[in-house]
């Protein structure tokens, strides 16, 4: 009867290395894809990076957009556009490892990661025409700026709505 129980106890202890972790399943996911992640690529990582985003980086972009393209002058709009791309790119590297690795999107549903994305792209183009001199002849109070802040009002409604989603699903959005 010791036997049997020890037997039991053993094998109920050792399950826990039979089954997948995360570092099991990103580098499963690397050979299926042939791709290779960052080391430091993980979901806590990818968690970070969107809390990041949707509380401190937008409240970033939301103020440089009230302030700063008010104004018919582009300072600051060079070094805005780096800092967008840039968490641009560090979200979509995070949504490959996340949707290869762990079948998931960073913003829970493919179509609203998609929109973000897409967002972002829209503002950061925009920018850099600007920066390149491009003018519009419809300009209104913000100047050619006024495009931009369009592009820029698209994306905080679609974060804002992605944050009112997760909490609807009983989900917390940071803001710190």
């Amino acid at each position: 009867m010791k036997i049997i129980i020890s037997m039991v106890a053993l094998l109920m202890f050792s399950m826990s290395s039979f089954a997948c972790d995360e570092e099991c399943r990103k580098q499963a996911a690397a050979k299926k894809h042939g791709v290779r992640f960052a080391s430091y690529l993980n979901t806590k990582y990818c968690d970070d990076i969107k809390s990041e985003f949707m509380s401190i980086a937008i409240n970033s972009l939301q103020r440089y957009r009230d302030t700063r393209l008010s104004d018919q002058r582009q300072y600051g709009m060079k070094t805005t556009r780096h800092f967008i791309n840039q968490r641009r790119d560090w979200m979509q590297e995070c949504e490959n490892y996340l949707s290869l690795s762990e079948g998931e999107n960073l913003f829970y549903e493919k179509k609203t990661t998609n929109n973000i994305f897409l967002a972002l792209s829209k503002i950061s183009t925009e920018m850099g025409a600007l920066l390149e001199g491009v003018t519009y002849s419809n300009a209104g109070e913000l100047g050619n700026n006024a495009q931009v802040a369009e592009k820029f009002d698209v994306l905080f409604q679609l974060v804002d709505t992605h944050k009112t989603m997760m909490q609807l699903r009983g989900q917390v959005a940071t803001n710190r």
